[in-house]
């Protein structure tokens, strides 16, 4: 790889990508496919504008790296095990049953098990594995991630990415199976948690507490962390998306997730459309005598998924709309797969070139339909289950598990602990202390959240001028938004922006926004705030009794029972 040749491959690879995206997005067609079509256009088989390729391979494997870093940083430990039952079942069983399936297939359509002729082997173990990069882009775009089927799915994918890890540390060894490559995988890998959970348990919290005032610093210091897993278990002869996802899950305790989230998304983007690029660029042209056999497995991959992860979530309690969401999310080969093909067609010799061909085929023709399946998964399991009706299986009943929401509900969400929202939550938990269960408060300075978990309320680290970090802080769940410190104390942001911003993430809830005067009251109103409160009229209102009383003029109006509608509607709001 000649390094003149990657600023201009990178370029090419994302001028083009950018032209092909927006002809995909205008005929509403899938960006990733867009993508794919980009790499092909400008790769080998079509007009040969990268220098390089391995220019922009080594890019796209950053964009995984910070994939399962953010991965990482949103897995919520305790909702992946609250699933329980249905993951470990899930999560264990349908690599087994895929692979022991497609064994069984692809054996006998011809293919060879043992030795330098173990295509039919490593078919079965590639289809086992289904796509990271695609299915959480997808369910993310969504928002789907923390429903039961998203994180039912991201549990198993995480399951898979060990199981991928095993077969990486075995593959050398295929031809003359021994278990001393997996016992030094497992060894390594339970190093690599232990420690990363005991250093950023024991430095990283007190590095993060002293430049928690300093949000680009978190973010930086962030990525190194990312960097520093990613190649120490590279060094350890694991990979580095392993190492990345160990880093983002030893930090996701942290109130900074959040916010480190949503600032590494955009760098996370765009290394990400340089993979799918690269691994556009990677397909050859489909000679006549694969296209049956790319279309088996194709096939295999779909139904491989509902016959294993189907009726195994079935059977540990789930609801068939979970079992089946859970499996059209997973139906597609993983990028894992590719780097295995890689292995064992140029460094092994198991395999032959035209099997790595046929893999990438159907890659990429599984992510395009998981673009669409995952898109319309509900439609679909709605003719699914009208279809199990009609063959006399019976319809979505009580049984069933249907969660769309994820989280434990948080009803009512404030922005900033400043004054306002600081005495807004005295004084809601001073009358109704069960409220604490139902708060969450987004705010950037850690000595408040320290002082809002010890209280039971989700305090969540978090820039108010970013519309990323409001996103991720899960905002469309809330019924009610409350923006509680005025313009002047604002930095980067102001209500107007704020209530602009939040009325996209969240069209449901209801927002009441902080007002200077009347004209910014009626602007907040027309930008889509349901209430907007000027805390200057509010302690008039509260001063107007002292005032008539020491002049001796009775007022009826100001007893509570009278008080200004700014208050009324307050607590309408609340």
């Amino acid at each position: 790889m000649d390094p003149h040749d990657l600023l201009p491959d990178i370029g090419i690879a994302i001028l083009t990508a950018t032209v092909v995206g927006l002809i995909a997005h205008f005929l509403r067609q899938p960006i990733i496919l867009g993508y794919l079509v980009a790499g092909a256009v400008i790769g080998p088989l079509g007009l040969r504008w990268i220098h390089s390729a391995g220019s922009v391979e080594v890019i796209s494997e950053i964009g995984l790296v910070l994939l399962l870093f953010i991965i990482g940083l949103e897995m919520n430990i305790k909702s992946i095990l609250a699933a329980g039952k249905q993951l470990l079942v899930a999560g264990f069983g349908q690599f087994i049953v895929c692979a022991a399936i497609g064994v069984g297939l692809f054996a006998a359509l011809g293919y060879g098990l043992t030795g330098s002729n173990s295509d039919g082997l490593y078919l079965a173990l590639m289809c086992g594995l289904s796509s990271t990069a695609v299915v959480v882009k997808l369910l993310y775009d969504k928002q789907e991630l923390d429903t039961l089927p998203g994180r039912l799915t991201l549990g198993i994918l995480v399951i898979q990415d060990i199981y991928a890890i095993f077969v990486l540390a075995f593959q050398p060894n295929f031809a003359n199976p021994t278990v001393a490559p997996i016992l030094k995988a497992l060894g390594a890998t339970a190093l690599l948690l232990a420690a990363g959970f005991l250093f950023s348990k024991y430095v990283l919290r007190f590095v993060f507490a002293s430049i928690a005032k300093a949000p680009e610093m978190v973010v930086a210091v962030s990525i190194g962390w990312c960097a520093a897993v990613a190649g120490l278990a590279g060094a350890m002869g694991l990979s580095k998306e392993m190492g990345a996802l160990v880093a983002g899950v030893s930090i996701a305790a942290f109130p900074y997730s959040v916010h480190v989230t949503a600032k590494t998304l955009p760098l996370r983007d765009f290394f990400l459309t340089l993979f799918f690029v690269s691994l556009g660029m990677k397909i050859t042209p489909l000679q006549p005598s694969m296209i049956a056999m790319v279309a088996v497995i194709v096939l295999f991959v779909v139904v491989s998924r509902f016959v294993s992860i189907y009726p195994l979530l079935k059977l540990s309690g789930a609801g068939r709309r979970t079992a089946f969401i859970t499996s059209l999310n997973l139906a597609q080969i993983s990028e894992f797969s590719l780097v295995i093909a890689s292995l064992g067609a140029t460094k092994f010799g198991h395999i032959s070139e035209s099997t790595v061909a046929m893999v990438i085929y159907a890659m990429a023709i599984t992510c395009v339909m998981s673009s669409y399946s995952i898109r319309f998964s509900h439609p679909l399991f709605l003719a699914f289950d009208r279809l199990q009706g009609k063959l006399g299986f019976g319809r979505v009943g009580d049984g069933d598990v249907v969660d769309t929401t994820g989280h434990a509900e948080r009803p009512v969400a404030i922005l900033g602990y400043h004054r306002g929202g600081r005495s807004m939550v005295e004084q809601l938990l001073g009358k109704f202390p069960e409220m604490a269960g139902k708060l969450k408060v987004v705010d950037f300075n850690p000595e408040n959240l320290k002082l809002l978990k010890a209280r039971g309320i989700d305090g969540l680290f978090g820039d108010l001028s970013s519309l990323d970090t409001l996103h991720h802080a899960h905002l469309h769940q809330t019924k009610v938004i409350f923006c509680t410190i005025p313009d002047m104390l604002l930095k980067g942001t102001n209500n107007l922006t704020l209530v602009k911003g939040l009325r996209l993430i969240a069209p449901h809830s209801k927002i009441v926004a902080t007002a200077d005067d009347d004209k910014h009251e009626q602007a907040l109103l027309e930008a889509g705030a349901a209430l907007a409160i000027k805390p200057y009229d509010l302690m008039a209102e509260r001063m107007l009794p002292v005032a008539l009383e020491a002049a001796e003029i009775a007022n009826d109006d100001s007893s509570p029972e009278h008080a200004g509608p700014a208050t009324e509607g307050m607590r309408s709001a609340a």
